[in-house]
């Protein structure tokens, strides 16, 4: 059998993804070409909304979303009968469309060709991981990004647990 080489960026990068019902994912995905489009509460609260949407259908368990201004990272459980790309897929196309209304809209910004970078970043969050420090460190990256100096006073997040 001969061996794939994986180039950052490459389709073929995630090709052996899969879906594993009942575990915890971190997800982080990216606006298109990295765009700094999320700075209002109304682009937290699409995103925020579709992801309790989700969770109201019984598609995923939410647990922490935090909304840096070209990415998003979360954590939840994947449900039982879910895949995550056909999480993701809802996710993304429903974000995608409110978010584009937003930004014509109300922000009167032209209309960008896209909203998502096509691919994302999932790791499955396994038995000897602390969940909880992968949320406390997203917490801490918008101090990394000099936009607060302290976690607690960065707007655009929210999670099931006192972190701080």
């Amino acid at each position: 059998m001969k061996k794939q080489n994986y180039n950052k960026g490459s389709h073929l990068l995630r090709k052996g993804r899969f879906s594993s019902p009942g575990s915890y994912y971190f997800i982080t995905t990216s606006t298109y070409k990295k765009t700094k489009i999320f700075t209002r509460a109304e682009h937290f609260e699409i995103i925020f909304n579709a992801l309790k949407f989700l969770e109201q259908k019984k598609r995923i368990e939410l647990h922490f979303v935090i909304v840096m201004p070209d990415h998003i990272h979360t954590v939840f459980k994947l449900e039982q009968d879910q895949t995550l790309t056909r999480v993701m897929m809802s996710f993304k196309g429903y974000t995608g469309r409110k978010l584009k209304q937003l930004i014509t809209s109300v922000d009167q910004r032209q209309d960008p060709p896209h909203i998502w970078q096509n691919q994302y970043y999932d790791h499955l969050i396994r038995k000897n991981e602390s969940y909880l420090e992968i949320m406390k460190y997203c917490l801490y990256n918008p101090v990394r990004k000099c936009l607060v100096n302290e976690p607690h006073k960065y707007p655009f997040w929210w999670c099931r647990y006192e972190l701080l």
